[in-house]
Order: structure tokens, then sequence, then C-alpha cells
């Protein structure tokens, strides 16, 4: 769509010749839905409130179901006329007296959302939580993704991890992310510096995001650390061994270590043949790299992860200790990629906090 992302092809009316479609073209922190015609027409946006929509059309394109949200409000479900009209609610969702949420909307923190520029003159996106009451220096935790068909910052409601931020809030931290170079919804210019070469320019974003950080007067530069899962859990051990001046403390969950080790199907559309690529393969390994390691790590996997196999780590655990490297462990029996459970997830967020907490001295 030239400067902006079509999401999806959500409907076409074969009567008016009306096509609708999800898209960016507002900003790439929403998707919002928007109609033209078979001719080529302007798009006209149909949503009208902020945020992130989801669109389910009927057959015959005359209705369609609009399930949003923003960052700072929860999913709400709506039924809507082809014109965008609201015809009623399907769930509302107000944060009224009797919802959960209520009780902890005086302590709430919204996010702030901005952009700076990397050493390469590209406009990154961020997001940035701050304490409501700033005293003196405080500690940082940057949460990263940083994957290919993935983006972290936008206006959408966060789930559980949103409120595990909103907690890391109220102890007293900043919390940042900013999406580099390779993720999604910036179009095919932004996201192609990755291919067969993952894990090199993620991390230099994600260092223009802790200089961004050091610039700050509330940020204690000595108390950064790092935050991920899946390609976030590999972003954070490509962090804090390649750039540790930078990232003093990390948490890496279920990670992916060497991509000779993960799906075919993804890994090869983005890493090319192992056979004929082997130099790509082993530059995007982690294992060149982790005599970078120097502050604390804290490694988690589930042990029944047939996503990203329980092996990328138990071999990294071997590494690091053939080569003396500290680092800490905590896996859990049975559990797979995303470590489900209520009690479990209670274990794994406070496990997290915990050791930031520990290494950054916060009470």
């Amino acid at each position: 769509a030239g400067e902006w992302v079509v999401d999806e092809l959500e409907a076409v009316n074969d009567k008016t010749g009306q096509v609708y479609f999800t898209g960016r073209m507002d900003t790439p922190l929403e998707r919002h839905l928007y109609v033209t015609d078979l001719e080529g027409s302007k798009p006209q946006r149909l949503t009208d409130r902020d945020g992130m929509h989801g669109i389910s059309f009927s057959r015959d394109a005359s209705i369609y179901v609009d399930s949003s949200s923003t960052a700072n409000r929860p999913t709400q479900v709506s039924l809507h006329s082809a014109d965008g009209k609201q015809l009623t609610w399907l769930e509302e969702n107000a944060l009224d007296e009797n919802h959960p949420l209520t009780p902890y909307l005086s302590d709430w923190v919204e996010p702030e959302f901005g952009t700076i520029t990397n050493d390469d003159g590209i406009d990154l996106h961020y997001r940035l939580y701050k304490p409501a009451e700033l005293k003196g220096k405080h500690p940082v935790i940057v949460y990263l993704y940083g994957g290919p068909h993935a983006q972290v910052v936008n206006n959408a409601w966060g789930g559980n991890r949103g409120l595990l931020m909103q907690h890391w809030v109220s102890k007293g931290y900043v919390v940042f992310s900013i999406d580099n170079r390779g993720s999604n919804y910036r179009g095919k210019a932004f996201e192609e510096p990755i291919y067969k070469a993952m894990g090199s320019v993620e991390v230099d974003d994600q260092v223009s995001g802790v200089k961004f950080l050091h610039t700050l007067p509330y940020v204690d530069k000595e108390r950064i650390g790092v935050y991920g899962h899946s390609y976030g859990g590999y972003m954070t051990l490509m962090s804090m061994f390649k750039a540790g001046d930078y990232f003093k403390a990390g948490v890496s969950g279920a990670p992916v270590t060497t991509w000779r080790l993960y799906d075919t199907h993804y890994t090869e559309r983005y890493m090319g043949n192992p056979n004929t690529d082997s130099d790509a393969y082993e530059a995007s390994s982690v294992f060149p790299y982790a005599e970078g390691l120097q502050g604390p790590l804290l490694i988690y996997h589930g042990m029944a992860d047939d996503n990203v196999l329980f092996t990328h780590s138990t071999k990294l655990y071997k590494h690091l200790q053939d080569a003396a490297k500290p680092f800490e462990v905590m896996d859990y029996p049975g559990k797979k990629h995303s470590i489900r459970g209520k009690q479990t997830g209670i274990h794994l967020y406070h496990t997290i906090t915990n050791f930031f907490d520990r290494h950054f001295d916060v009470k």
C-alpha cells in the first residue's frame, strides 16, 4: 500500500463493489478497518475508536463484529453495519464499579509512545512506562521480542504481561520496549535487514533504545535489565552477550540458541538453507558470543516445550558451564512453550520479578 501496511482483506461486496480491509494507514501502532472500491478510490476509515481492531464480516459483507482494545482499555466487542455504524455492544466490558480492574485504576500508569532515530537514520517506535512518582534514579526493565512478523509496541491491551508491567512500575521500575528492524507492520524494507542475519541489527536497535534511556534524567543506566521470551529470549541472550555494557542483567525465556535446531519452515524462510548458508547460521547462533556475558543472567524453559525444544537451553547451560560463566536457571517440568497454568504463571512472574529485585536492589 505504499507508505503503510495492509494487514488483511476482510470482505468484498460483489453487489456494491466495495472492498473492506484492515491496515495501518493512520499509524503502525493501530489496526483499523477501511473501505475502498474496485476502482481504487481513496480508502475511508470505518473504525472510530482508537486502538487495535480485529474484524469479522458476515458472508454478504453487510455487517461485521469488531473486537477492539487499547493499551488502557480491555477488549470490547461490538456489532456494526458495513458503513461503520455501531448497532449494539456484544461485550461492552466497561470499566465500571463492577469491573475486576476498577480497584486498581487509581494506580494505573498509561504508557507514553514515541519514536527515536537509530544510528542508520531509521525511526523506531517505543513504549515507555514510568512510575507516577519519580524519585532519583530508577531501574529499567526492557521488554523485547524483536523477531519477524511480531510487534511489541502498539496501542493494544497487553493481557497478563501488560499487568505484569504495571506491577513493575508500581515497584519503581521504568518499563521500556522498542520495535527494532525486522519486526512487523513497517513494510518489507524495515523487516528484510535480518534476512540471513538474525541477532544483528535487532541488537543494534535495542542498544539505540538504551542510549535513549541514558538521556532520561530519572533512569539509572547501571540498572538496566532486559527480558524476553521465545525470540525475545534469544534476543535477551544476544543483548547480554553482545552488548553487556548496556544491559546489566537479563531474563531469557525459552530461547532459541541455534537456528539449526528450530522449525525448518520458519527458519529457512529467514535464514536460508543451513547446508549452503552455514556461515549465516553460525553468526546467528548465541554460542560464538557467550564469552561476552558480564551481568547476571536467568534462563527459564518448559521442559516439554515442543516449539523451542528444551535442548536449546541445555546446550547453552553446558556451554556456559564449560566457559565458567555463572548463570541462574528455573526450568518447568511438563510445561510447554508458553509455561501455561495459573499457579505456574504466578510462580514464573514472581521468579522474573525477584531476579531483577535482587540484582537491582529493589525492595
